[in-house]
């Protein structure tokens, strides 16, 4: 009786590889939706409420939010986009000084809003501008280093993504600084909506240095559906 022995085939992705995968997963063509953000700063809680409009035109991506409520930020609106090349611009419009300003250099380092997350944290991460290395990879998950190239200029000396396999999301990512330690975890729970888009229905934003922490929680999504490209424009700022 003869054995036949058959070698499966392994195809093996470069760290780049997973990264520009987990990049191109399909999004809404649109979206709106209404947030909880959950703000914890020394036993201190605070509650805001925001509402986020999306859009997505070939590679440029457009997101618009205004903060509804408590009063003290009432109407404060942050807008950004991303260009084919991956570059983002940023705006925050204050209305207590009825006028919007862009979000440049040393600012994308601080703080959104008072919340643990940067402006930084917020930008689309373009995979060409990182070196990528698959420090550990089981039949669940991978586990990528990427560090900033030469010319990037990041807060961060490097990122560390866990990524589920069956669906390429990201559902945790830890953050070093530049002496390379550990001081922010970003954790995502992901949903499937309307059975192919993957969206993170909350994220925690954990600072390790002082115990703070940020919650985002979508409260209700809407996709694929009409929305006004003026809300995308700086000139609107204010206006909507």
């Amino acid at each position: 009786m003869s054995i036949l022995n058959i070698t499966a085939l392994v195809i093996t992705l470069s760290g780049l590889e997973i990264m520009k995968k987990v990049d191109s997963q399909p999004l809404p063509q649109s979206s709106i939706s209404t947030v909880k953000m959950i703000i914890s700063k020394g036993g201190d809680t605070r509650e805001r409420k925001i509402i986020i409009y999306t859009k997505r035109e070939g590679d440029k991506r457009f997101s618009a939010t205004k903060f509804l409520e408590p009063a003290d930020v009432k109407d404060t609106e942050f807008l950004q986009i991303s260009d084919e090349k991956g570059e983002t611009n940023q705006w925050l419009y204050l209305p207590s000084l009825k006028r919007s300003r862009r979000i440049a250099g040393a600012q994308k380092k601080t703080s959104f809003m008072g919340s643990e997350i940067t402006y930084e944290d917020m930008e689309r991460k373009i995979p060409e501008e990182y070196n990528h290395n698959i420090i550990s990879e089981d039949e669940k998950m991978y586990v990528i280093e990427s560090t900033p190239i030469k010319d990037k200029d990041s807060q961060y000396s490097k990122a560390v993504f866990y990524i589920r396999k069956e669906d390429l999301a990201v559902i945790k990512t830890e953050l070093y600084d530049k002496n390379g330690k550990k001081i922010k975890v970003i954790e995502n729970e992901v949903k499937k909506i309307e059975n192919k888009y993957n969206i993170p229905i909350k994220t925690t934003v954990k600072n390790l240095e002082n115990g703070n922490y940020t919650e985002m929680i979508v409260e209700e999504i809407k996709v694929d559906i009409p929305v006004d490209k003026k809300i995308f424009s700086p000139d609107f700022l204010g206006q909507w």
